[in-house]
């Protein structure tokens, strides 16, 4: 199971070849934390660092296992088979970061290159323009590659 803590992740994740079966929507941080606590089968969660919100306490049972292009794998220290992915520094700066090292301009897609702003289009994983721009990045972002790589991995 993957499970994360927005729509736009879970748009991300469905492009990405995942069956909308394997994604769960947990709304936030800490429930996407509790609920790869309490999985019983090997699971994997997506959530931002968010730098300025605290972290749920059971973060602290998963060490880094790897990292690169703006994510981090934790792993957790007690059951191998939970993992989650740590988006640097929240998802939406995360895809802008990744469009501009490919040469994507968002503002092709009509979407601001401002990642508060992009943030605050509400269910923007509805919006057909993010829709375009997802797939551009995921058909050519090796980041994305790399969290592909992780899911695959996690949840095969």
């Amino acid at each position: 199971m993957i499970l994360v803590e927005c729509y736009p992740d879970t748009y991300l994740v469905k492009v990405m070849g995942f069956p909308r079966k394997s994604v769960a929507h947990e709304g936030g941080k800490g429930n996407v934390i509790k609920k790869l606590k309490n999985e019983k089968k090997q699971s994997i969660g997506i959530i931002d660092e968010d730098p300025y919100s605290p972290d749920p306490r059971d973060i602290a049972n998963y060490f880094e296992k790897d990292s690169g292009a703006g994510i981090r794998l934790l792993q957790r220290g007690n059951d191998k088979r939970k993992q989650l992915v740590v988006i640097t520094p929240y998802l939406e700066s995360w895809l802008l970061n990744r469009a501009k090292v490919n040469g994507i301009k968002p503002e092709t897609y009509n979407l601001p290159s401002d990642p508060e702003q992009l943030h605050r289009i509400p269910r923007i994983d509805k919006n057909r323009n993010f829709q375009e721009f997802i797939k551009q990045l995921v058909s050519q972002d090796e980041g994305i590659k790399i969290l592909k790589k992780w899911l695959r991995g996690a949840i095969s």
